[in-house]
């Protein structure tokens, strides 16, 4: 065992033997095969690329953990630095000595020195001086009681922090104490469970610990029987791993039942382990109740329990049932001086998913970020200006709060952090053409070959759409420039990846309600016009995953056959106006379109109208919220040639091309 283990160390491999049975982990927990180890000839090789790098504490996690200490349910993960009881001749003896033939207790005693000595003289356990009491230690563990066992991870806690967890001799000791775990991990009861789970989050080897995942799976299906300190633990369990357990429901009945006893903090510690885990709370009356609470408690709350919960309840509540969501943000407005800028970007994202403007919330949100801009990272600008875009709403500050974002990625000192996080940068500039921001400079740097293969390789096809929308935008706005933009393969490849078929009434296929509005609203077009040949539908802006309703009059006001007319055009190209008539585009706006409790659409619709104009066309919106409740098909073409008559009439929007 130990030269096989010597001789994998040189391949610098993980060697495990595979002496539990596998367990059907959740959906999003990858199969033995796929996971950590690859099975070969009964051995575990690693190989995730995940593992290379150490999991280091994040910010929430270290806070969530802290709220538990103070709560009493777990241990303290501050290892006191303690001075070694041995000299250096002592320790050179030590790892001279052949402790193949010690016992296991011998072995045992010493490890806790030597990792004291390794503290004290910032001497890192993957040197090859400690292979040797590595390999006799780690095969002795099993010898351990569980007190001894414990003792182990706060022992390997003390030496200096390696760079990754698959560092040699670090990975074999905390790999040997989890398949110890995995081997008692049955008789162990609820607390003893956690507090295992505990020492592995202090090795910061959670995620890659299978006696994490199959403890907290356990105490998942136990669900019913855990304390309110059980519950919060396993939910932070549950976050710290980014794991979706089986039997998630049941979880969240528990949560539910013991509500009342809950504080507002531990109900963020569980709020993170929803979001997460990528679960969302399914009861409506369990979100109702969180921001119930939040509304009662905000000026008091932390801020980094108030961001957890504005997370779930924006993951969990996406379509507006009721007001509660604007009460929140009503009360929310008067704290936004005192969060930081991350904080505020998640009040925005609240608003921005539920689609509920408060418009003194978001001007509180822009006064108090316009102050710090220079401190905002690129990912909290690209969502504000994503909220603002959504809204069509401009904050009054002096200066202008989107020039302000603008001008600061102009910044010298911004260039690394708009290199290194491309992708953000590229959705910062596509978002501020829902505001009618096109600058070119900004553009230009997007487009160029060298930062597109830093930020999504050499093939475009994994260009995110706002490429596309990049692309199109400077097609549009920017007609005389000379600007390297995509080819018309790479539009055309794009096109195809970001585009739906266009619904047909013809083929046989389960449409969603958007999709079948748009096929009544042809129907209701060709009844208003006079046949099937006055009316098409097509992909004008192939940026935009729905295509549009045509049609066409003469300057007299006469419906004109339009039923081929972009038969002979390449898909994947913008489509102009193909003469000099008046072309009319239709877009359906489907359900949850239209901003909360008002008729007006998203900044999406507001924009594509612009681009449309831009294009030639007349554009207006057919609104869902209007739509459905025209009973009668009379009713339906009144609304319908009220919407063309009123788009024939409408000036074009205004861009901002300078900033």
């Amino acid at each position: 065992m130990v030269l096989i283990r010597q001789l994998l160390r040189k391949c610098n491999i993980k060697y495990r033997i595979f002496n539990y049975c596998s367990l059907n982990f959740a959906s999003n927990r990858p199969s033995i095969a796929q996971s950590k180890y690859a099975y070969v000839d009964q051995k575990f090789l690693h190989r995730s690329s995940n593992l290379f790098v150490k999991m280091f504490m994040e910010r929430e996690n270290q806070y969530a953990y802290d709220i538990m200490e103070k709560y009493g349910y777990v241990e303290e993960i501050n290892i006191p630095q303690t001075t070694s009881s041995i000299s250096q001749e002592e320790f050179e003896n030590m790892m001279k000595k052949d402790w193949s033939k010690e016992s296991a207790q011998a072995v045992f005693e010493v490890f806790p020195l030597i990792t004291a000595y390794c503290s004290e003289n910032n001497l890192c356990i993957s040197n090859n001086v400690f292979d040797n009491f590595i390999d006799v230690f780690t095969d002795k563990i099993q010898f351990s009681t569980d007190e001894e066992l414990k003792s182990h991870f706060f022992s390997l806690a003390k030496c200096p922090e390696t760079a990754s967890i698959r560092t040699r001799n670090y990975v074999e000791v905390w790999a040997a104490l989890d398949d110890e775990c995995v081997n008692r991990f049955k008789r162990w009861s609820h607390d003893e469970l956690l507090s295992f789970a505990a020492l592995f989050y202090m090795l910061s080897a959670t995620k890659a610990s299978d006696y994490c995942y199959r403890c907290i799976q356990r105490l998942v299906y136990k669900s019913n029987k855990l304390t309110k300190a059980q519950l919060v633990q396993t939910y932070f369990f549950i976050g710290a791993m980014r794991f979706s357990p089986h039997d998630m429901h049941n979880l969240e009945i528990a949560v539910q039942e013991k509500f009342h006893e809950l504080s507002i903090d531990e109900l963020a510690i569980i709020s993170l382990g929803f979001f997460k885990s990528k679960v969302p709370i399914r009861s409506p009356v369990l979100v109702s109740n969180i921001i119930d609470l939040l509304i009662e408690n905000v000026s008091e709350i932390n801020e980094v329990s108030l961001a957890a919960l504005l997370k779930v309840i924006r993951f969990s509540r996406k379509i507006p049932v009721d007001d509660k969501i604007v009460k929140l943000l009503d009360k929310l407005q008067h704290e936004v001086p005192r969060l930081s800028i991350m904080c505020n970007v998640h009040i925005a994202l609240l608003a921005t998913s539920t689609l509920t403007l408060q418009k003194s919330c978001l001007q509180e949100i822009a006064n108090n970020v316009i102050k710090d801009i220079s401190n905002a990272r690129l990912k909290d600008m690209e969502r504000l200006i994503l909220t603002f875009g959504t809204f069509n709403y401009e904050p009054l500050t002096n200066p202008s709060f989107i020039e302000t974002i603008i001008n600061e990625l102009r910044k010298p000192e911004r260039e690394q952090e708009l290199f290194s996080h491309g992708r953000s940068f590229a959705c910062c500039l596509s978002y501020l053409g829902l505001l009618g921001y096109y600058p070119i400079d900004l553009f230009k740097r997007v487009l160029n070959t060298e930062f597109l293969n830093n930020t999504y390789g050499k093939y475009c096809y994994a260009y995110g759409r706002e490429i596309l929308i990049i692309h199109n935008s400077v097609k549009l706005f920017h007609k005389d420039t000379s600007l390297d933009c995509l080819t018309a393969k790479e539009a055309l490849i794009l096109a195809k990846k970001y585009t739906d078929f266009l619904p047909d009434a013809n083929y046989d296929k389960q449409y969603n309600v958007t999709e079948k509005m748009y096929l009544d609203v042809v129907k209701v077009v060709e009844e208003c016009r006079g046949g099937s040949e006055f009316v098409t539908g097509h992909h004008l802006l192939t940026h935009h995953q729905r295509g549009d309703v045509v049609m066409c009059d003469d300057p007299n006001g006469s419906p004109l056959p339009v039923k081929s007319i972009f038969n002979n055009i390449k898909f994947g190209q913008l489509c102009p106006i193909p003469n000099d008539n008046i072309w009319i585009a239709l877009i359906i706006a489907g359900r949850n379109a239209m901003l909360y409790n008002s008729e007006k659409p998203s900044g999406h619709f507001l924009s594509k109208i612009r681009e449309l104009n831009a294009l030639g066309y007349h554009a207006a919106i057919v609104s869902w919220n209007v739509y459905t409740k025209c009973k009668t098909l009379e009713e339906k073409k009144d609304y319908i040639n009220k919407l063309i008559n009123e788009a024939k009439s409408r000036k074009d929007y205004d861009v901002n091309l300078t900033c």
